[in-house]
């Protein structure tokens, strides 16, 4: 029911199968969350089906996403961004709705993103400006 993005540190329990995102799922009320690590974004099935992982982007092309963290979700096809500054999301925003069915991301030498699409092809990432 809620797709998640998570900052993961070695040996983390991020509360599977106790919790789905921030929510409790086994028991589907009055969980015990403790000693979990909580989600740094979730989203609930209305807003798409499978997240799907993607980059640090670290390219030249988009000088305003320097340092943003790219996701997708395989449903909706749209890709995120967000930065993470002092423990917490910050900037996180809706970059670009392809209407694609999202697979993978990429990340070229030179730090550009890379989005694969479920039917074979692969977009790279532009600011679409002229």
């Amino acid at each position: 029911a809620f797709e998640e993005v998570n900052l993961v540190l070695r040996g983390g329990n991020y509360g599977w199968n106790t919790l789905e995102g921030n929510h409790c799922f086994s028991p589907r009320s009055g969980c015990d969350a403790s000693g979990t690590i909580l989600p740094v974004i979730e989203y609930g099935s209305n807003k798409g089906c499978s997240v799907i992982g993607g980059y640090v982007y670290r390219g030249s092309e988009i000088p305003d996403l320097a340092g943003t963290y790219l996701y997708g979700d395989f449903c909706s096809g749209e890709v995120h961004g967000f930065r993470y500054e002092n423990n917490a999301v910050v900037d996180h925003s809706l970059l670009v709705d392809s209407g694609f069915m999202i697979t993978s991301f990429g990340e070229g030498e030179n730090g550009e993103i890379y989005v694969l699409s479920q039917r074979g092809d692969i977009y790279r990432l532009t600011s679409g400006e002229p």
